[in-house]
This record gives structure tokens, C-alpha cells and sequence, in this order.
């Protein structure tokens, strides 16, 4: 589920929340002052925080601490005081869109990660397996050709 943090005023906070929720069936979660945001970032994930741009300017070593406390949630810095509510609505949108992407890449690229791992562990396996097969005795051959057939099995479904 995404959960946005809508880190404003109240009286700017509310109307954004409200599009948010209704144009992009997300849960948004708003708090006044950083302070607030890095309490609630301890205790939730969020997908994404909005943050009003006036609120880094004046203090950059809070909104740095912020920044640090966002973990993996995207930060979003927003002059609420120029941007109306559906400028504020497509840049939420693009934000997850992006943050969508990235995730996938970054399971793809893990899970080729993933596969050359094993690829590289089982052809290691069936190289000493089928090496250890040559010099076994008659007991131990039994067990080195199930070795053998398994580690090629696997090697099999990974390449299909």
C-alpha cells in the first residue's frame, strides 16, 4: 500500500491531502513541522514525502536530518504557495511512477544478480562433482552421480 507524509500547515495540508487520496487512492498521513515527520518516520515506512518547500530553507541542518530519516521514501520539496493542488497532484504521480521503476529495476538487476550466482555455484558444483567422479569408489559413486544429476537439473531450470 502507498502512504505518502504531507509535511505542511494545516491549512494547505488539508486540500492536498484530500486530491491526493482522491485522485490517486493513496493513504496520506499529515503532520505540521518536521519535528512531527521525523517521529512518524521512525515508527512507518512511507512511500513518498511531501515536504513544503519553506520548511528546508529555513533550517537546512533539520531538513537534513529529514533526509537522513526518510530511509528509502522519496522526499518531494513543494512551494505549496505556487503550486496549485493539481500541480502538487502530478508531481505526487510522477514521483511514484519513478519510484515504481526503480523498484523494478532494481529487482531485475537482483535477480540477475541472483541467477549468475547460482549459475557460477552450480557449475562449480558439477565441475567437482564430476571430477570426484572419476577417482570414486564403488560406494561413493552412487551419491556423486546424484550430485551430478541434480546440480545439471538445476542448472537446467535456471536457463529455462
Amino acid at each position: 500500500m502507498t502512504i505518502i507524509l504531507l509535511i505542511a500547515a494545516e491549512a494547505t495540508a488539508v486540500p492536498v491531502a484530500a486530491a491526493l487520496r482522491e485522485q490517486l487512492s493513496v493513504e496520506v498521513q499529515t503532520v505540521p513541522n518536521r519535528r512531527s515527520a521525523v517521529a512518524n518516520l521512525r515508527r512507518h515506512d512511507y512511500s513518498l514525502i511531501v515536504m513544503e518547500e519553506s520548511l528546508s530553507n529555513l533550517d537546512p541542518e533539520a531538513a537534513d536530518q529529514l533526509y537522513k530519516a526518510a530511509a528509502g521514501a522519496l522526499l518531494l520539496e513543494v512551494n505549496f504557495g505556487l503550486s496549485n493542488t493539481q500541480r502538487i497532484v502530478r508531481q505526487v504521480r510522477a514521483a511514484l511512477t519513478r519510484r515504481a521503476l526503480d523498484r523494478a529495476q532494481a529487482r531485475s538487476a537482483a535477480a540477475v544478480a541472483l541467477t549468475n550466482e547460482l549459475n557460477s555455484a552450480l557449475a562449480g558444483l558439477l565441475l567437482e562433482s564430476q571430477l570426484a567422479l572419476r577417482e570414486a569408489t564403488p560406494a561413493q559413486r552412487p551419491k556423486l552421480l546424484h550430485v551430478v544429476e541434480l546440480a545439471a537439473d538445476l542448472r537446467d531450470r535456471l536457463r529455462a
